[in-house]
């Protein structure tokens, strides 16, 4: 009975002992996971400290801009609080406006005047289109001339007389009639303006 309740004893360290074993791999596991994970939030941290140190940075930059911005809206203040100033800035916007009237004004003729050249245009290409036809036909009766023999006078007065009705050599393109007449000459921007400086320079 002694050797048996040794036997038990002994499996009963055995069993400990395994789960011992069994207790002390875990530990070793859980600490080197949080080993691991120290070492994650470790480098994790510096870089946090990194970018907190850059933020720092930024942010007194950002401070110094502020100061540089309120000194300058401190001093725009002063100048708008001069009504001197105040009057020569107002002055200044509406000699603006009057150049931006006038040059809308000119715009606005200008257009009116490439369409009246554009018609004239179409006027001229029908005009050179006719002179053309013309000078053909004038062509083709030389060459019927030389190959008549017989009535080359008479057809000669004929074609003369003919070319004298429909010739446009007595026309003129009367360019002056009531589109010309309509035109009027662009505005002339005011003395004050920096285009009117600009080309008086």
């Amino acid at each position: 009975e002694d050797l048996r309740a040794a036997a038990r004893r002994i499996e009963q360290l055995k069993a400990e002992s395994t789960m011992n074993a069994a207790g002390l791999r875990r530990c070793i596991e859980e600490k080197e996971t949080m080993v691991s994970a120290y070492n994650d939030l470790s480098s994790h941290s510096t870089k946090l400290e990194r970018e907190c140190t850059l933020y720092e940075r930024d942010l007194e930059r950002a401070m110094e801009s502020c100061d540089d911005l309120a000194k300058e809206n401190d001093e725009m203040r002063a100048r708008l609080n001069d009504h001197t100033t105040l009057s020569a800035l107002t002055t200044q916007v509406e000699a603006l406006h009057k150049d931006k009237e006038n040059l809308r004004i000119n715009l606005n003729k200008a257009e009116e005047e490439v369409k009246l050249l554009f018609e004239e245009n179409k006027i001229l290409d029908e005009e050179n289109k006719k002179l053309l036809a013309l000078l053909e036909k004038e062509r083709q009766h030389r060459s019927e001339r030389k190959h008549s023999s017989s009535a080359s006078t008479t057809k000669h007065k004929r074609k003369s007389s003919s070319l004298k009705d429909t010739s446009p050599v007595g026309r003129t393109i009367d360019f002056n009639g009531a589109d010309s007449s309509s035109r009027h000459p662009l505005s002339p921007l005011p003395p004050n303006s920096p285009d009117y400086r600009a080309h008086k320079k």
